[in-house]
Protein backbone atom coordinates (compact mmCIF):
# COMPACT_ATOMS: atom_id res chain seq x y z
CA UNK A 1 0.00 0.00 0.00
CA UNK A 2 2.25 2.86 -0.98
CA UNK A 3 2.38 6.30 -2.16
CA UNK A 4 -1.56 6.95 -3.43
CA UNK A 5 -1.88 10.20 -3.69
CA UNK A 6 1.27 11.45 -4.50
CA UNK A 7 2.27 8.65 -6.60
CA UNK A 8 -0.48 6.39 -7.59
CA UNK A 9 -1.91 9.24 -9.94
CA UNK A 10 1.32 9.38 -11.46
CA UNK A 11 1.77 6.02 -12.04
CA UNK A 12 -1.77 4.84 -12.84
CA UNK A 13 -3.09 7.96 -14.50
CA UNK A 14 -0.15 9.82 -16.36
CA UNK A 15 -0.38 12.88 -17.56
CA UNK A 16 -3.40 13.75 -19.80
CA UNK A 17 -4.81 17.04 -20.29
CA UNK A 18 -8.65 16.50 -20.32
CA UNK A 19 -10.49 19.42 -22.57
CA UNK A 20 -12.94 20.05 -19.87
CA UNK A 21 -16.16 20.99 -20.99
CA UNK A 22 -16.23 20.40 -24.74
CA UNK A 23 -15.58 16.81 -24.01
CA UNK A 24 -18.53 16.34 -21.53
CA UNK A 25 -21.08 18.05 -24.05
CA UNK A 26 -19.80 15.36 -26.52
CA UNK A 27 -19.46 12.37 -24.38
CA UNK A 28 -21.36 9.12 -24.20
CA UNK A 29 -23.53 9.31 -21.02
CA UNK A 30 -22.85 5.74 -19.24
CA UNK A 31 -23.57 5.78 -15.22
CA UNK A 32 -20.70 6.29 -12.80
CA UNK A 33 -21.20 2.49 -11.77
CA UNK A 34 -20.74 1.10 -15.44
CA UNK A 35 -17.94 3.76 -16.45
CA UNK A 36 -16.07 2.49 -12.96
CA UNK A 37 -16.92 -1.82 -13.89
CA UNK A 38 -15.91 -1.07 -17.16
CA UNK A 39 -12.37 0.49 -16.47
CA UNK A 40 -11.88 -2.40 -13.81
CA UNK A 41 -12.51 -5.09 -15.92
CA UNK A 42 -9.46 -3.63 -18.28
CA UNK A 43 -7.32 -3.10 -15.21
CA UNK A 44 -7.89 -6.62 -14.31
CA UNK A 45 -7.31 -8.51 -17.90
CA UNK A 46 -3.90 -6.87 -18.33
CA UNK A 47 -0.90 -9.09 -17.56
CA UNK A 48 1.49 -7.26 -15.51
CA UNK A 49 1.65 -3.23 -14.52
CA UNK A 50 3.69 -2.12 -17.42
CA UNK A 51 0.39 -2.59 -19.26
CA UNK A 52 -1.72 -0.21 -16.96
CA UNK A 53 -1.84 3.89 -17.64
CA UNK A 54 -4.66 6.61 -18.73
CA UNK A 55 -2.97 6.66 -22.04
CA UNK A 56 -3.54 3.02 -22.86
CA UNK A 57 -6.99 3.10 -21.41
CA UNK A 58 -7.78 5.81 -23.78
CA UNK A 59 -5.99 4.05 -26.86
CA UNK A 60 -8.32 0.93 -25.99
CA UNK A 61 -10.82 3.49 -25.64
CA UNK A 62 -10.47 5.18 -28.95
CA UNK A 63 -9.98 1.39 -30.55
CA UNK A 64 -13.70 0.52 -29.27
CA UNK A 65 -15.29 3.44 -31.44
CA UNK A 66 -15.57 6.58 -28.99
CA UNK A 67 -13.94 9.89 -30.26
CA UNK A 68 -10.60 11.50 -29.09
CA UNK A 69 -12.82 13.55 -27.10
CA UNK A 70 -15.54 11.31 -25.71
CA UNK A 71 -12.60 9.17 -24.58
CA UNK A 72 -10.95 12.64 -22.82
CA UNK A 73 -14.21 12.82 -21.31
CA UNK A 74 -14.68 9.38 -19.77
CA UNK A 75 -10.89 9.33 -18.22
CA UNK A 76 -11.82 13.01 -16.97
CA UNK A 77 -14.60 10.89 -15.31
CA UNK A 78 -12.84 8.12 -14.04
CA UNK A 79 -10.32 10.48 -12.42
CA UNK A 80 -13.13 12.10 -10.48
CA UNK A 81 -13.80 8.10 -9.53
CA UNK A 82 -10.41 7.11 -8.44
CA UNK A 83 -10.48 8.60 -4.93
CA UNK A 84 -13.49 7.48 -4.42
CA UNK A 85 -12.41 4.02 -5.02
CA UNK A 86 -8.90 4.28 -4.24
CA UNK A 87 -8.54 1.61 -1.90
CA UNK A 88 -10.00 -1.10 -4.79
CA UNK A 89 -8.09 0.58 -7.44
CA UNK A 90 -5.31 0.65 -5.38
CA UNK A 91 -5.16 -3.13 -4.74
CA UNK A 92 -5.41 -3.71 -8.21
CA UNK A 93 -2.20 -2.06 -9.17
CA UNK A 94 -0.02 -2.77 -6.42
CA UNK A 95 -0.87 -6.33 -6.76
CA UNK A 96 0.07 -6.22 -10.18
CA UNK A 97 2.98 -4.27 -9.74
CA UNK A 98 4.68 -6.63 -7.02
CA UNK A 99 4.05 -9.87 -9.22
CA UNK A 100 5.69 -7.73 -12.25
CA UNK A 101 9.32 -9.81 -11.91
CA UNK A 102 10.95 -6.67 -14.07
CA UNK A 103 8.91 -3.70 -12.22
CA UNK A 104 11.20 -0.41 -12.00
CA UNK A 105 8.62 1.68 -10.01
CA UNK A 106 10.39 1.36 -6.58
CA UNK A 107 13.49 -0.38 -4.89
CA UNK A 108 14.09 -3.99 -3.76
CA UNK A 109 16.15 -2.36 -0.86
CA UNK A 110 15.04 -1.30 2.83
CA UNK A 111 14.69 1.76 3.17
CA UNK A 112 18.01 3.71 4.17
CA UNK A 113 16.64 5.79 6.50
CA UNK A 114 14.78 2.81 8.62
CA UNK A 115 17.92 0.56 8.60
CA UNK A 116 20.33 3.97 9.83
CA UNK A 117 17.43 4.73 12.73
CA UNK A 118 17.15 0.69 13.86
CA UNK A 119 20.98 -0.40 13.66
CA UNK A 120 21.45 0.05 17.01
CA UNK A 121 18.49 -0.25 18.62
CA UNK A 122 17.19 -3.75 20.42
CA UNK A 123 14.68 -5.79 18.73
CA UNK A 124 10.93 -5.79 19.50
CA UNK A 125 7.24 -5.59 18.06
CA UNK A 126 7.70 -3.29 15.01
CA UNK A 127 4.38 -2.35 13.07
CA UNK A 128 4.63 -2.28 9.16
CA UNK A 129 2.02 0.02 8.13
CA UNK A 130 1.70 -0.82 4.20
CA UNK A 131 3.87 -3.71 4.08
CA UNK A 132 3.54 -4.17 0.37
CA UNK A 133 6.33 -6.83 -0.87
CA UNK A 134 8.40 -6.86 2.18
CA UNK A 135 10.96 -4.52 1.51
CA UNK A 136 11.19 -3.42 5.32
CA UNK A 137 9.18 -5.87 7.02
CA UNK A 138 11.95 -9.05 6.10
CA UNK A 139 15.09 -6.71 7.21
CA UNK A 140 13.55 -5.72 10.29
CA UNK A 141 12.49 -9.64 10.97
CA UNK A 142 16.68 -10.60 9.94
CA UNK A 143 17.27 -8.60 12.53
CA UNK A 144 15.55 -10.00 15.62
CA UNK A 145 12.19 -7.75 15.02
CA UNK A 146 8.75 -9.56 16.04
CA UNK A 147 7.30 -7.55 12.69
CA UNK A 148 3.41 -7.79 11.93
CA UNK A 149 2.62 -5.62 8.23
CA UNK A 150 -0.90 -4.97 7.19
CA UNK A 151 -2.00 -3.79 3.52
CA UNK A 152 -4.92 -3.60 1.30
CA UNK A 153 -2.98 -5.50 -1.63
CA UNK A 154 -3.62 -9.34 -0.85
CA UNK A 155 -0.84 -9.88 -3.35
CA UNK A 156 1.79 -8.24 -1.76
CA UNK A 157 0.74 -9.66 1.72
CA UNK A 158 1.67 -13.30 -0.11
CA UNK A 159 4.87 -12.11 -1.62
CA UNK A 160 5.72 -10.20 1.57
CA UNK A 161 4.75 -13.95 3.27
CA UNK A 162 7.22 -15.04 0.04
CA UNK A 163 10.06 -12.86 0.60
CA UNK A 164 10.45 -13.34 4.43
CA UNK A 165 10.42 -17.49 3.66
CA UNK A 166 13.25 -17.40 1.48
CA UNK A 167 15.39 -14.95 3.79
CA UNK A 168 14.73 -17.43 6.58
CA UNK A 169 12.67 -14.80 8.52
CA UNK A 170 8.57 -14.52 10.36
CA UNK A 171 6.42 -12.02 9.62
CA UNK A 172 2.92 -11.81 10.08
CA UNK A 173 0.50 -10.20 7.52
CA UNK A 174 -2.81 -8.68 7.95
CA UNK A 175 -4.88 -7.08 5.20
CA UNK A 176 -6.36 -3.86 6.60
CA UNK A 177 -6.92 -0.45 5.62
CA UNK A 178 -4.70 2.46 7.54
CA UNK A 179 -8.02 3.71 8.75
CA UNK A 180 -9.01 0.04 10.23
CA UNK A 181 -6.18 -1.37 11.34
CA UNK A 182 -6.49 -2.05 15.22
CA UNK A 183 -3.47 -0.37 16.27
CA UNK A 184 -4.12 -1.66 20.00
CA UNK A 185 -2.93 0.07 23.56
CA UNK A 186 0.67 0.18 23.99
CA UNK A 187 1.61 -2.83 21.81
CA UNK A 188 4.49 -1.86 19.57
CA UNK A 189 8.18 -0.90 19.98
CA UNK A 190 8.07 0.47 16.71
CA UNK A 191 5.59 1.63 13.80
CA UNK A 192 6.68 3.18 10.85
CA UNK A 193 4.84 4.31 7.95
CA UNK A 194 7.35 4.21 4.83
CA UNK A 195 6.30 5.71 1.00
CA UNK A 196 2.94 5.40 1.53
CA UNK A 197 0.00 7.75 1.91
CA UNK A 198 -1.80 7.50 5.15
CA UNK A 199 -3.66 10.07 6.95
CA UNK A 200 -1.00 11.11 9.10
CA UNK A 201 -1.97 14.53 10.10
CA UNK A 202 -5.53 13.69 11.41
CA UNK A 203 -5.34 13.92 15.28
CA UNK A 204 -8.07 11.04 15.05
CA UNK A 205 -5.41 9.06 13.66
CA UNK A 206 -2.22 10.27 15.37
CA UNK A 207 -4.33 9.62 18.74
CA UNK A 208 -4.87 6.23 17.50
CA UNK A 209 -1.42 4.99 16.41
CA UNK A 210 0.16 7.09 19.51
CA UNK A 211 -1.81 4.78 21.82
CA UNK A 212 -0.58 1.62 20.23
CA UNK A 213 3.11 2.55 21.10
CA UNK A 214 4.38 1.37 23.85
CA UNK A 215 6.06 4.15 26.72
CA UNK A 216 9.54 4.58 25.03
CA UNK A 217 7.85 3.20 21.41
CA UNK A 218 9.25 4.81 18.22
CA UNK A 219 7.30 6.43 15.30
CA UNK A 220 8.93 6.44 12.12
CA UNK A 221 7.82 8.12 8.74
CA UNK A 222 9.73 8.63 5.44
CA UNK A 223 7.98 9.77 2.20
CA UNK A 224 7.40 12.69 -0.01
CA UNK A 225 5.89 15.65 -0.25
CA UNK A 226 4.51 17.88 -2.28
CA UNK A 227 7.68 20.63 -2.78
CA UNK A 228 6.69 24.00 -1.21
CA UNK A 229 8.79 26.13 -3.55
CA UNK A 230 8.16 25.05 -6.95
CA UNK A 231 4.71 23.74 -8.49
CA UNK A 232 4.00 19.58 -9.64
CA UNK A 233 1.64 19.89 -12.33
CA UNK A 234 1.24 16.03 -11.95
CA UNK A 235 0.81 15.68 -8.39
CA UNK A 236 -2.55 16.80 -6.41
CA UNK A 237 -2.95 19.97 -4.80
CA UNK A 238 -1.22 20.90 -1.93
CA UNK A 239 -2.57 19.43 1.60
CA UNK A 240 -2.58 20.23 4.84
CA UNK A 241 0.32 17.80 5.57
CA UNK A 242 2.24 19.10 2.81
CA UNK A 243 3.20 22.35 4.97
CA UNK A 244 6.19 23.03 6.59
CA UNK A 245 6.79 21.41 9.96
CA UNK A 246 3.39 19.56 9.96
CA UNK A 247 4.32 16.36 10.91
CA UNK A 248 6.65 17.20 14.21
CA UNK A 249 3.15 19.80 14.42
CA UNK A 250 1.01 16.68 13.68
CA UNK A 251 2.92 14.85 16.35
CA UNK A 252 3.91 16.70 19.21
CA UNK A 253 2.56 14.33 21.40
CA UNK A 254 5.52 12.31 21.38
CA UNK A 255 9.26 13.77 21.63
CA UNK A 256 10.82 14.49 18.31
CA UNK A 257 13.83 12.35 17.84
CA UNK A 258 14.71 13.61 14.18
CA UNK A 259 13.13 15.39 11.79
CA UNK A 260 14.29 15.94 7.90
CA UNK A 261 13.18 18.09 5.16
CA UNK A 262 15.12 17.90 2.77
CA UNK A 263 14.98 16.75 -1.37
CA UNK A 264 16.67 13.59 -2.79
CA UNK A 265 16.48 10.61 -4.88
CA UNK A 266 13.08 8.52 -3.60
CA UNK A 267 12.75 5.25 -2.52
CA UNK A 268 10.00 5.27 -5.03
CA UNK A 269 12.01 7.29 -7.90
CA UNK A 270 12.05 4.83 -10.38
CA UNK A 271 8.62 5.51 -12.18
CA UNK A 272 10.37 6.80 -15.81
CA UNK A 273 13.51 7.09 -16.93
CA UNK A 274 13.40 10.35 -17.36
CA UNK A 275 12.62 11.25 -13.57
CA UNK A 276 15.34 8.42 -12.21
CA UNK A 277 17.39 11.48 -11.40
CA UNK A 278 14.87 14.17 -10.28
CA UNK A 279 15.00 15.37 -6.86
CA UNK A 280 12.39 14.97 -4.82
CA UNK A 281 10.91 16.87 -1.36
CA UNK A 282 11.40 14.03 0.93
CA UNK A 283 10.35 14.32 4.89
CA UNK A 284 11.45 12.23 7.51
CA UNK A 285 10.45 11.94 11.03
CA UNK A 286 11.57 9.46 14.34
CA UNK A 287 9.77 10.61 17.54
CA UNK A 288 9.46 8.94 20.75
CA UNK A 289 6.35 8.21 23.41
CA UNK A 290 6.89 9.91 26.58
Amino acid sequence: MKPARFLLAVLLLGSIAFPGSLAAAQSPSPDEDEIWKAFVAWLNAQPDVNQIGFDRYRAKLIADGLTPAQADARLEALGKLTERHRDEIGAIYYNKLYATADQTRFTLQPNAFLVEMTKDLKPGAALDAGIGQGRNAVYLASKGWDVTGFDVAEGGLRIAEQNAARAGARIKTVKARFEDFDYGVERWDLIYFVYVDAPIVDPAFVAKVSAGLKKGGLLLIDRPFHPLDKPEPEWPAPTEQDAMNALPKAWSNLQLVRYEDTFGIGDWQQTREDREKKQLRLVRLLARKW
